[in-house]
């Protein structure tokens, strides 16, 4: 089963019309609202779920946080990947991704940033 959950794709639909595909295991992993989605019937089996994200939040703040996720699970020392991240943003970056957390439901993230 844990073959079949990193083969499956979540699509993550943005209000603007952009949608970011991520690895379901990966993003379900850290965002309560895509792990409700995938629970909820579609991500097993290699499948596709497709989750509409609430808020305004932009397809290039989705995109950012997803990147996140997938760099964050392949580092080696997460504590080190997150302070070096966090020193890399921008006020305005910030404020974007805080958003993108909190209605994607990470509150690590959400916590790490705010």
């Amino acid at each position: 089963m844990a073959a079949a959950e990193e083969m499956a794709v979540v699509v993550l639909r943005c209000f603007d019309g952009t949608t970011v595909a991520a690895p379901a295991g990966v993003v379900a992993g850290r965002s309560g609202l895509v792990a409700e989605a995938v629970g909820a019937g579609g991500g097993g089996g290699g499948g596709r779920v497709v989750v509409d994200v609430p808020g305004n939040v932009s397809g290039v703040d989705v995109a950012a946080v997803v990147a996140y996720m997938e760099a964050r699970a392949a580092a080696a020392d997460g504590d080190a990947f997150d302070g070096e991240f966090i020193g890399g943003l921008t006020h305005d970056a910030r404020i974007d991704l805080i958003h993108a957390a909190h209605h994607l439901a990470d509150k690590a993230l959400f916590n790490l940033l705010a």
